[in-house]
């Protein structure tokens, strides 16, 4: 039972404010915090997000204010939806705040660099935490990604060892606990510095929920009277800009730089990826206001659509397309959801961006197709329920083989799942298998060692 939440700090993520309670509550593990945060014990801790919360804390929260406002200003909610479509990013919003829908359904989530593969901190906000609160924890805004720099205090970003990633975490992992101030690097280059600064104050921007002005309408108003945008206004050079853009962020040291496809694509309203955007709007000198508040008209929106618009390009009969696709996909869906598609047979998650790139689908094209996102969303499963699958998989392929004795070591290996992340898995065997072989599966985890 939920007696206290503390205070959520200034620029904090959901995580982290749970993560703290954790601590606060005096629970002995995160497996009772995670009880009385989350609505099921196979929920995992959402690191960007705002997870799957219990009713309880969804009443705790409401009284303390309101779950769109704590979505805004502390989840990485800007930085996905910030430049999509108004009636997308409603969605958004409607989803991740009433039933909790994974982030991966609502917008895209790219893979990560390197650099953002663990959660960042700032060794002077940490001891300046410390000195305010009595404890440090995990600032939204360092964990934009190929976020390098703290602008308020110059000094460069640091990784701790906590994953970012939501997938990979069942455990609570407060950052007062977690961050070890290493050696304090101050950044001087000014380049580095304006952009970065230049982003955060994108990413804090608000969010504009009443106006729909497409972003590839607000970059070609900025590239008019530029070498990159012919004067007739129907030809972009968008290699030349490509180009510069590349030259330009190798100089400030940016690890992810948009590459001319992202920027193709972008230019042309197919894409809307954070990063990529603030690194043109950047480059071409566009002001904040301009680019998260853009003053343009329905005649500018319609000019701007008319240069990419194909002249003897037919409607698409959507319906046509839906009863066309939709066998394809199912045929699809089921290859990779049972394994057979798979050259190892194995049981994989079909995710909405893996059936847009292998069917070649341009994002969001299921929302135009009900059929197509029927069959999708009853493929939908959690990644607790496809690891539960791939180990069911891996022990019926070792016993086929007649092998005398199958250790935790030969399931793993086959199924590709770690034993850390067996407790959320458990509660998922019984709904693929009959009891005997879920008894015997979980004989040989008991038995494996817990290194493993």
């Amino acid at each position: 039972m939920i007696a206290y939440l503390p205070d959520i700090y200034p620029d904090e993520l959901i995580y982290s404010w749970f993560c703290r309670y954790y601590v606060h509550s005096g629970c002995i593990s995160s497996s009772v915090a995670l009880k009385d945060i989350l609505s099921k014990r196979c929920n995992n801790p959402s690191k960007e997000f705002i997870g799957h919360i219990n009713s309880e804390m969804q009443n705790n929260i409401h009284k303390l204010f309101s779950v769109d406002d704590l979505i805004i200003n502390h989840t990485m909610f800007p930085q996905y939806a910030r430049f999509i479509s108004l009636e997308e990013k409603k969605r958004a919003l409607f989803h991740m705040g009433k039933d909790f829908k994974d982030a991966h359904h609502l917008f895209s989530i790219l893979p990560r660099c390197e650099t953002d593969k663990f959660l960042k901190f700032c060794p002077l906000c940490a001891k300046e935490d410390r000195n305010s609160y009595g404890e440090t924890y995990w600032h939204r805004q360092h964990q934009i990604r190929d976020m390098q720099v703290c602008t308020k205090h110059k000094c460069k970003l640091q990784s701790s060892k906590i994953t970012a990633k939501s997938e990979q975490t069942f455990t609570f992992c407060p950052a007062e606990i977690n961050i070890n101030i290493g050696n304090i690097e101050i950044i001087s280059d000014t380049d580095k510095l304006n952009y970065a600064d230049y982003v955060i104050k994108v990413f804090k921007a608000p969010i504009d929920l009443k106006t729909d002005i497409p972003i590839c309408a607000v970059i070609y108003k900025a590239m008019k009277n530029t070498k990159y945008l012919k004067s007739s206004g129907k030809t972009r050079n968008t290699k030349k800009l490509a180009e510069n853009i590349d030259t330009f962020y190798k100089k400030i040291g940016l690890n992810d730089i948009a590459s001319i496809y992202q920027i193709q694509r972008t230019v042309l309203g197919e894409r809307f990826d954070f990063s990529v955007i603030c690194q043109i709007a950047y480059f071409l000198n566009i002001g904040i206001e301009d680019l998260t508040s853009p003053n343009i008209s329905r005649n500018q929106i319609i000019k701007e659509h008319n240069t990419h618009y194909m002249k003897n390009k037919k409607p698409i009969n959507w319906i046509k397309f839906d009863e066309e696709t939709a066998p394809i996909l199912k045929d699809f869906a089921k290859g990779i959801y049972d394994g057979t598609a798979n050259a190892n047979g194995r049981p994989d998650r079909v995710s909405e961006r893996i059936v847009y790139r292998e069917m070649n689908l341009p994002k969001h094209r299921l929302d135009n197709l009900p059929k197509c996102r029927a069959i999708f969303e009853h493929f939908t499963e959690s990644y607790e329920e496809t690891w539960a699958r791939r180990i069911i998989w891996a022990y019926n392929n070792l016993k086929s083989k007649n092998q005398n004795k199958i250790c935790w070591t030969d399931i793993r290996k086959l199924s590709g799942v770690k034993k850390k992340n067996i407790d959320a898995v458990i509660p998922y065997l019984k709904k693929y298998t009959d009891i005997k072989t879920v008894n015997s599966i979980m004989a040989i985890i008991k038995n494996a060692p817990t290194a493993l």
